[in-house]
């Protein structure tokens, strides 16, 4: 078992690989896009002010493991989450979009 000191330092690392997969966010015209699009077909409700995305995954079977952030595909309303074992398209933290087949078929966790 970690000790305290060590899930702080998870922590902290955590909010600073969303931080930077906010920032490759901001940046890509086409990720902010498909954004867009999911908020306008799948939840009703955007506001002037949408929310952006915050499930941050890991590619853990690709080269490298990329970490990335899901930005379209199957929305469990009732969950108030995705549903990775469905295909999802993700924006990388090199600004790359990919799409993957979902859990049951390529490794990927949620971090």
């Amino acid at each position: 078992m970690g000790s305290v000191s060590d899930y702080a330092d998870w922590g902290i690392a955590r909010l600073a690989m969303k931080a930077d997969l906010s920032r490759t966010f901001a940046r890509s015209r086409p990720a902010r896009s498909i954004w867009n699009r999911h908020l306008r077909q799948r939840l009703a409700q955007a506001e002037d002010d949408p929310p952006i995305p915050q499930s941050a995954v890991r590619l853990y079977e690709r080269p490298g493991c990329p970490v990335g952030l899901v930005i379209d595909g199957h929305w469990e309303r009732g969950l108030g989450n995705w549903n990775l074992s469905y295909p999802a398209t993700i924006l990388l933290s090199t600004g790359k979009i990919t799409t993957t087949s979902g859990c049951m078929a390529e490794g990927l966790e949620e971090l």
